[in-house]
C-alpha cells in the first residue's frame, strides 16, 4: 500500500505534470506550425500531402543513415574510451600522459574541424595519405571525438569504487588484472550507464554535423529538399519532428537508468 501511494504521489507531483505540458505543448506547436505552413503549399500548387510522400522515402532513408552512424559512432566512442580510461588509471606513465593528450586536444577543439581533418587532411599526408569513404570518416571523426568524453565518465566510473575493494580482491589472490575485470569494472560500468545513455543522445544530434562531408543523413536530406521545393518551413519541422521524436525515447531511457543506479536519489520527482 505504502508503495502504491507513493507512486500515486510521484505521478500526481506537479514537477511529473509541468514536464508533459511543456512536452504536450512543444509537439503541439509543431504541429500548429506544420498545419499554418499547409495553406501556403497548397497555393503554389504543392499539398502538403504530396510533398510529404514524395519526399518520405528520402527521409526514411536519411533517418536510417543517421541511425546507423550515432550506433557505430558510440559503439567506437564506448569500446575506445573504455581502454583510454583503463590505460589512464592502471597504464605506466608515458601512457597515461599520451591518453590525458589525446583527451584534452579532442574535448579541445571542435567536431567540425576534426571531421575535414580526417576526411580532407589525411589524404595530404605525404607518403601515408589515407583516404576514407564519406561514412568511414563521419563514423571515425565522431567516434573518436566521443572517445574522450566516454574514457572521462569511465574513469570517474572507476574511481567511484571504493579501492578497499580492488585491495580485497588482490588480497584473495587475484591477479590485478582479474581484480580489475571481476570487481572493479562491472560495478563501474553500473555507476556509468546513465551518463553514457546521455551521451549517445548528444551525439546522436551531433550526427547532423556530418552532413558537411556529403553524406544523405537526415540533416542532409532536409537541405536537399528545402532546396529543390523551396518549403523549408514544412520540412524544417519534419526534420524537427524525428529528431525528436527518437532522442526523447532515449532520454526517458536514461532518466530510467539513474533511478535504477541510484534508487534513493531524489531526481526532481519528490518533495
Amino acid at each position: 500500500m505504502k508503495d502504491k501511494s507513493g507512486a500515486h504521489c510521484a505521478q500526481s507531483d506537479p514537477r511529473h505534470q509541468g514536464r508533459r505540458r511543456a512536452l504536450l505543448t512543444i509537439i503541439l506547436s509543431l504541429c500548429v506550425c506544420f498545419a499554418l505552413a499547409a495553406p501556403a503549399a497548397q497555393a503554389e500548387g504543392i499539398p502538403i500531402t504530396t510533398l510529404l510522400k514524395n519526399f518520405a522515402p528520402l527521409f526514411a532513408k536519411g533517418t536510417w543513415l543517421t541511425v546507423e552512424i550515432s550506433v557505430l559512432s558510440m559503439a567506437l566512442a564506448t569500446v575506445l574510451g573504455l581502454i583510454f580510461a583503463l590505460g589512464r588509471l592502471y597504464g605506466p606513465r608515458w601512457l597515461a600522459s599520451c591518453v590525458v593528450g589525446y583527451v584534452e586536444f579532442m574535448r579541445g577543439t571542435p567536431l567540425l574541424v576534426q571531421l575535414f581533418f580526417i576526411y580532407y587532411g589525411l589524404p595530404q599526408i605525404p607518403y601515408i595519405g589515407i583516404e576514407l569513404s564519406p561514412l568511414t570518416a563521419a563514423i571515425m571523426g565522431v567516434g573518436l571525438n566521443y572517445a574522450a568524453y566516454e574514457a572521462e565518465i569511465y574513469r570517474s566510473g572507476i574511481m567511484a569504487v571504493p579501492r578497499q575493494q580492488l585491495e580485497a580482491a588482490l588480497a584473495l589472490g587475484l591477479t590485478r588484472k582479474q581484480a580489475i575485470r571481476y570487481v572493479v569494472l562491472p560495478q563501474a560500468l553500473r555507476l556509468v550507464i546513465p551518463q553514457v545513455t546521455n551521451d549517445f543522445v548528444a551525439l546522436f544530434k551531433d550526427t547532423s554535423i556530418v552532413s558537411i562531408l556529403a553524406i544523405s543523413e537526415l540533416t542532409m536530406t532536409f537541405r536537399s529538399a528545402s532546396m529543390a521545393t523551396g518549403r523549408y518551413l514544412e520540412f524544417a519541422i519534419l526534420t524537427a519532428l524525428i529528431y525528436f521524436g527518437l532522442a526523447y525515447p532515449l532520454s526517458k531511457l536514461a532518466r530510467h537508468l539513474e533511478k535504477k543506479v541510484h534508487p534513493h536519489h531524489d531526481f526532481g520527482t519528490q518533495h
